[in-house]
């Protein structure tokens, strides 16, 4: 039963083309999780249902369901608490986001989003009499997991920072009656992408991408590597989500932004120039070609006076990337990685003229043109979506960024998060059997020494 207090605005052509996405059961959603160090009693279940209600009143798309504002929202049917059994957080984690990737919303009953709680097992036997939502001395783990229609990797950073500043506020616990259940205040929903960034395309590119994408699309090279290809019927097993974390130490992020400066590039680039690496040296010779997509914010486009509207929002292009096989030297890995940042800059400086996401305005049949996709071959080989670092502040002090593996996407996308002053943590996910399981472990292994050895 649907549950729609008010419908709030059409969905721009971005958001619509999540929604139908979501859909189709070709992409589920986002996540965000962080490692709270708070004191337990600023953690009790009261507390952090509180610090929810409070980011659901700050945040409008929290308080959606994508079809529209909805009357109530249950914090229990919404919050998983989990219980972390044993002492390998890092494998645990991996297996609940894989899962949870691998599920999406029901649109128009909850929320677009879902809240879990990570839990150590000894601290709950110790801590249950009191009521401590993962308290003890280990600190907890939360995580939010959302709908990309309402929501970047980059508004997780900002819904971690909001529900910290909830936590820590000294304030007293709120009266729910019965059962925690907020009713979203009536504030005015962010403004979508399109009406707050002009996104103008050239007859050229118009006529580039009609003529390539719909009339003549040209065959993909045989020696380009995209993984196997998009399944015709997509069925649960071909939607579910493989999820796996590389954890690095503060000392190597530090290196990597140190030699990052001095060889003229960035984290992004760098990053992206091992897993490019990596990825040629753990498959079939026969292939010679990779292809990445590199997303790109585009809040740096919004007018100053509006950008507090866009902290929680979808504001995101994307950036294609060509790469042939060369020797793995550290000098042609800089080069890589030089090249790749030139690409980004030249995006920059050309502004939001011919941007990928303009053109989703043109597309008539969004349902069609997913669906056309089936039964192809992808074409990226893999994705590096970076959305920064944690600025450091007190009581969060490891980030990991997820997402779920694209149906018709890229054959590994990778999510990479740091902590400002702490770690680095990379994720590759992916749909299952979407790239072989002992190319993708040579990947991640190639992935983990080559950061490991830049110097």
């Amino acid at each position: 039963m649907e549950d729609i207090a008010e419908t709030l605005r059409a969905l721009g052509p971005y958001e619509r083309y999540s929604a139908v996405r979501h859909t189709l059961n070709l992409y589920n959603n986002v996540g965000l999780t962080a490692h709270y160090t708070l004191p337990p009693a600023l953690l009790t279940k009261p507390r952090v249902f509180s610090a929810l209600k409070a980011l659901i009143n700050l945040h409008p798309p929290l308080g959606t369901t994508i079809l529209g504002r909805t009357h109530s929202i249950d914090l229990e049917e919404i919050t998983q608490t989990i219980l972390l059994p044993g002492e390998d957080t890092t494998a645990e984690l991996d297996t609940v986001l894989s899962e949870q990737h691998s599920r999406g919303f029901e649109l128009g009953r909850v929320p677009a989003w879902r809240c879990l709680i990570f839990r150590d097992y000894e601290d709950e036997v110790g801590d249950v009499a009191a009521g401590v939502a993962g308290g003890g001395n280990r600190g907890v783990w939360i995580s939010f997991i959302y709908h990309h229609a309402i929501a970047d990797g980059v508004s997780g950073l900002a819904l971690h920072k909001s529900l910290l500043t909830a936590l820590s506020r000294p304030h007293k616990n709120p009266t729910f009656a019965g059962r925690y259940v907020v009713h979203p205040q009536q504030k005015a929903y962010p403004s979508s992408l399109e009406s707050l960034i002009p996104l103008p395309l050239s007859l050229p590119r118009i006529v580039s991408e009609v003529w390539s994408k719909v009339y003549f699309p040209p065959p993909p090279p045989p020696t380009l590597y995209t993984g196997s290809p998009i399944s015709a019927c997509p069925t649960p097993t071909a939607t579910k989500t493989i999820y796996k974390s590389l954890h690095f130490s503060a000392r190597a992020l530090k290196t990597l932004l140190s030699v990052s400066r001095r060889e003229n590039t960035t984290i992004t680039s760098l990053l992206t120039a091992i897993i490019a690496t990596a990825t040629f040296q753990a498959i079939p010779g026969k292939f010679d070609k990779l292809t990445s997509s590199t997303p790109i914010n585009l809040r740096r486009y919004v007018p100053t006076e509006r950008i507090q509207e866009v902290a929680v929002g979808a504001f995101v292009a994307s950036l294609r990337s060509e790469y042939s096989r060369s020797p793995p030297t550290s000098s042609n890995l800089f080069a890589i990685a030089r090249e790749h940042t030139a690409q980004i800059n030249d995006r920059l400086d050309a502004g939001t003229a011919d941007l990928d996401v303009g053109m989703l305005r043109w597309v008539s049949d969004l349902s069609a043109f997913l669906k056309g996709k089936l039964g192809k071959q992808r074409e990226d080989s893999f994705g590096v979506s970076n959305i920064g670092a944690w600025d450091g502040e007190a009581g969060v002090d490891r980030v990991v960024f997820s997402q779920s593996g694209g149906v018709i996407g890229a054959a590994m996308e990778w999510c990479v998060v740091g902590v400002r002053g702490g770690g680095l943590v990379l994720g590759c996910t992916g749909c299952e059997g979407v790239v072989d399981a002992r190319i993708l472990e040579r990947v991640l292994k190639g992935v983990k020494k080559g950061v490991e050895s830049i110097e």
